[in-house]
């Protein structure tokens, strides 16, 4: 059985991978309406690095909510990291 330490590492991995999933969403509802254009021009295998500002200025109150949830999931990680002296070496983030 893991240690209580052990058990906050694997909840924060968990929530990271969470966050990573909702952010994909978000990327996935911009690129179907408000960057439609730009989902158009992009070629196969192209990479593009998104971040919260790509987004925070489309108006859709759907990718807004999302935007909001991971924020808070970025907190509340943080947080756990801070109360429990994690280093980001000792997690997958």
């Amino acid at each position: 059985m893991n240690t209580y330490r052990e058990q906050i590492i694997e909840t924060i991995n968990e929530l990271w991978s969470a966050r990573i999933k909702v952010f994909g969403c978000i990327v996935t509802l911009a690129m179907s309406n408000d960057y439609k254009d730009l989902n158009e021009t992009i070629e196969i295998g192209e990479i593009i690095e998104f971040q919260y500002a790509h987004f925070e200025g489309i108006e859709d109150t759907n990718i807004q909510k999302m935007i909001s949830m991971c924020k808070h999931m970025d907190e509340t990680i943080n947080s756990l990291m801070n109360l429990n002296g994690i280093g980001m070496e000792e997690v997958d983030i």
